[in-house]
């Protein structure tokens, strides 16, 4: 209960003028999201906030009980049950840093940033150019993006949960 507490007190933090009409994504991620699935003790929360004028996604990603040294942590371009490539990095490692102004990613717990044109490095592959962060939210907005957590133990991804749209004031 707690937790839902302070979680529900960060998004509210995010509510600083100019997120007014905002809108709230989230989703949740296990390792039966991952293609493929897998069993795994670990769980997690992915909750953001895009911005009124789409400029950027302030973010909170929770997660614990992963099996191996977290490596790395992103938003991916791919729908349900097909993997995709990098959009945004959310947190990185020593291992794997991610661009530069990356948050670390702890073992476990709570990383918390923002997205902006900057952090969004494609996938150009599939369409989206390094700093379009228009094309990222709305590949999020159509239920084409999804969050996940690598660790050294499941290199392609340990949980994964595809996000959604939570409400836009």
């Amino acid at each position: 209960m707690k937790k839902l507490a302070l979680t529900m007190a960060i998004l509210a933090g995010f509510a600083a003028p100019g997120m007014a009409g905002a809108e709230q994504i989230q989703a949740t991620l296990i390792g039966y999201e991952e293609v493929p699935a897998l069993s795994t003790p670990a769980g997690g929360q992915f909750r953001a906030m895009i911005s009124n004028n789409d400029q950027f996604i302030d973010y909170e990603l929770t997660y614990s009980g992963l099996t191996g040294e977290v490596r790395q942590a992103h938003i991916h371009f791919g729908q349900h049950s097909v993997n995709g490539g990098i959009a945004i990095w959310l947190c990185g490692s020593e291992v794997n840093p991610g661009p530069a102004g990356t948050p670390t990613c702890p073992q476990e717990g709570t990383v918390t940033g923002t997205a902006g044109m900057a952090q969004v490095i494609g996938p150009a592959g599939q369409g989206v150019a390094a700093g379009d962060l228009e094309a990222a939210i709305a590949a999020i907005r159509a239920g084409t993006g999804y969050a996940n957590v690598h660790s050294s133990q499941f290199g392609g991804g340990e949980i994964r949960g595809q996000i959604r749209a939570s409400s836009r004031p």
